[in-house]
Parts: C-alpha cells; structure tokens; sequence
C-alpha cells in the first residue's frame, strides 16, 4: 500500500493467544520512508498494542485491530532503544517525538481518520513518556 505518510506493507503477526498479552513479529517487516526514516523491525518484536483508555475503544477502536496494532508494533520497538545493528534506522535513532510521530504516520497510512489518529497522537505525547528507553 502506498500513501503520502508511509512506504510499508501490513507485517505478519501473531495475536495473542490462550492468556498471552502480546502481538509477535513474525518475519522482518520494513518500513520505508516514515518521514525519510527506513526501518526494519525485526522479527520477534512484540506489543502489547496501542496504549489506549478503555473509555477511548469506542472512539478509537480495540488497541490490538489491525491497523493498530501494526502502527504499535514498529511505535513499541522505537520506545525500546533496542540497539540498531540492522539496515535502516535504530530505536536509538530518532527522539521520542519523532516515534510518536511514526505512530501517527503509520496509522494514516493504514486508513486510520486524521481525527482519531490525532487524538492517539496527543494521547503518547502526553501519557507515553514513561514506556520510552532514555
């Protein structure tokens, strides 16, 4: 799928299962070209999907639908500082402002409405500075 926020195909995932609380990386996913940022995720990354309230679902949907969780996936590896010794660009790369802002762009990318997207914006850049690395 292409669009103006982003360069990347939905990645393979597992949902949890049987009491697991996270999503799983199946395969390397790339992510090109996230405001000129290249990526690739690595497999057997995990997420436990968007950090949203409960009282938010019924705006802003379950935290681990499809495309949400996609956008969780790559926003909680950046959050991780994970060292980068893969091609592209590292968690250690960019600030956490320039990881909400993937989070943002992917969901658009996705088809997520600019309104709901922006309000988890908003949401991370107030709430999310606790689960960041630094």
């Amino acid at each position: 799928m292409r669009s103006r926020f982003a360069d990347c195909d939905a990645p393979l995932i597992r949902l949890p299962v049987w009491g697991e609380k996270d999503s799983v990386l199946l395969a390397d996913w790339p992510v090109l070209d996230v405001f000129g940022f290249y990526f690739v995720v690595p497999k057997g990354t995990t997420t436990d999907g968007a950090s949203i309230p409960r009282f938010l679902w019924r705006v802003c949907g379950h935290p681990l639908e499809a495309p949400r969780v996609y956008a969780a996936m790559l926003h909680d590896w950046l959050y991780s500082g994970a060292s980068g010794d893969r091609v592209g660009a590292g968690p250690r790369d960019l600030t956490r402002k320039e990881a909400d802002l993937c989070y943002y762009a992917l969901l658009r990318h996705f088809g997520v409405p600019a309104w709901v997207a922006a309000i988890e914006y908003i949401a991370l850049r107030l709430f999310g500075g606790s689960h960041y690395y630094e």
